[in-house]
């Protein structure tokens, strides 16, 4: 019996002989610029599938806990012994800030503020891997720099536990819009009062010192001594939750807007004044990333939808660059003995 011999070569789809194949410079350009367009998309999606995406859930908040911590670090331009610093809610308590927050001489530096704007704040970087990174700073506040014998100013700093309520937070000098005040034997001037002041840091939640908020870095200057200087903050609790919930940072944003004016009474004392509410919905940032399979059968649908569009563009641009070349003059058409003699 004689044996088969074993199938050498098999090809489904035959190739072209390279006789009536044509080379080109068109065509090896388009293949090596394929090729880099290709690569291109292969590391953006690679990039787009490591860094995974954000999905922000708004919902009600049903947070338990019925305190908020709140992180301040503002110097205000006066002395320490001039300045008077307290809390109040809506819910009936009164705290005296001074005696929970540190106060200590320190020098006015405005080099690195700037004015309260939209544009400033739109420079912020939200980003969940830059929470992360600096949400693992040392959680401290840093030290006082000496205080300048020209420009007196008095830094309050620290932190202090609030009812999880709307409230005020206030700086105003001694014997000034305050009953229990009027006891004391210190009185300040109006012609010491400057409520010029530098915010670098007004946080709620817990305390992260590279976190960045709408308020930090923030300098206003009082160009008069009875001024009143309001901020309106709007709290929203905020989770960050990274991918596989490896990390997780509780902190809280806010809105901020302000209202500085001259306009002083009795009732309406001169300094600054930060109006805090908390609204009654939280936001959930997650980050996830799309499932392996999902991503493979995007990258293939990606670059096969390229090398297919290049296949049939090609032509129709070699063609275009081949009229060009020749001027628009037709190709030259040869005769072969099949197709006769023309009469």
């Amino acid at each position: 019996m004689d044996k088969i011999p074993k199938v050498r070569t098999f090809d489904a789809f035959q190739k072209v002989s390279s006789t009536y194949t044509t080379r080109s410079s068109q065509g090896g350009f388009t293949t090596i610029l394929l090729g880099l367009v290709c690569a291109y998309l292969i590391w953006t999606e690679l990039g787009s599938y490591f860094a995974g995406v954000e999905d922000q859930q708004f919902a009600v908040d049903d947070s338990v806990g019925w305190d908020m911590q709140m992180n301040v670090d503002i110097t205000v331009a006066m002395a320490c012994e001039s300045v008077h610093v307290n809390v109040q809610d809506s819910a009936g308590d009164r705290l005296y800030a001074a005696e929970l927050l540190s106060m200590e001489d320190a020098g006015f530096d405005l080099r690195d503020t700037h004015e309260l704007t939209i544009e400033a704040r739109e420079e912020a970087d939200d980003k969940l891997e830059t929470v992360f990174r600096r949400a693992k700073a040392a959680k401290k506040f840093s030290k006082t720099h000496k205080p300048r014998k020209d420009v007196p100013a008095c830094r309050i700093f620290g932190s202090l536990k609030l009812n999880k309520v709307q409230g005020d937070f206030h700086i105003t000098a001694k014997n000034y819009g305050y009953l229990d005040d009027a006891r004391s034997r210190t009185v300040v001037r109006q012609d010491a009062l400057n409520f010029s002041h530098v915010i670098d840091e007004l946080s709620f939640g817990e305390y992260y010192p590279k976190l960045e908020n709408p308020l930090d870095g923030v300098a206003a200057i009082v160009d008069t001594h009875l001024f009143r200087y309001q901020y309106y903050i709007s709290i929203v609790p905020t989770t960050y939750i990274g991918y596989g919930g490896r990390h997780v940072v509780f902190t809280n944003q806010y809105a901020v807007t302000e209202h500085p004016h001259s306009q002083v009474n009795p009732t309406r004392p001169p300094g600054i004044f930060i109006k805090y509410d908390i609204e009654p919905i939280g936001l959930t940032i997650t980050e996830r990333r799309v499932p392996f399979w999902q991503f493979v059968v995007r990258l293939i649908n990606v670059l096969g939808g390229l090398v297919v569009c290049t296949g049939w563009m090609y032509p129709i641009l070699d063609s275009v660059y081949t009229k060009w070349e020749t001027n628009g003059s037709p190709s030259p058409t040869w005769q072969t003995m099949l197709d006769g003699k023309k009469e």
